[in-house]
C-alpha cells in the first residue's frame, strides 16, 4: 500500500512521504514538489496507484539510451561516462 493525499498546489492527487520539521516532528510531504500536505492521507494499491498515472515495477530500457527520457543523457548509444 502507498500512501496518497490530495496536494494543493500541485492540485492532484499525489504520493507522500514523511520528513521532519524544524522541530523534529514529522510531516507530510507531496513526493511531486515537496509542499506541505494538510489533509489525511489514504492508502493506495498499487493498481490503483497506477491509474492515478504512476508506475509501478521495472520497465525495460528503450534501445539507445538509459530511458530517463531526458534527451540529452550521457548514457546513449553506447556513450560511456568519463
Amino acid at each position: 500500500m502507498f500512501p496518497m493525499a490530495d496536494c494543493a498546489d500541485c492540485a492532484k492527487a499525489v504520493l507522500t512521504y514523511v520528513a521532519l520539521d524544524d522541530s523534529g516532528n514529522e510531516i507530510r510531504r507531496c513526493a511531486r514538489c515537496d509542499g506541505a500536505i494538510d489533509g489525511g492521507i489514504r492508502w493506495t494499491s498499487a493498481p490503483e496507484l497506477e491509474a492515478a498515472g504512476y508506475e509501478i515495477g521495472y520497465r525495460p530500457e528503450k534501445a539507445g539510451g538509459c530511458g530517463c527520457g531526458s534527451g540529452g543523457c550521457s548514457m546513449r548509444s553506447g556513450d560511456k561516462p568519463s
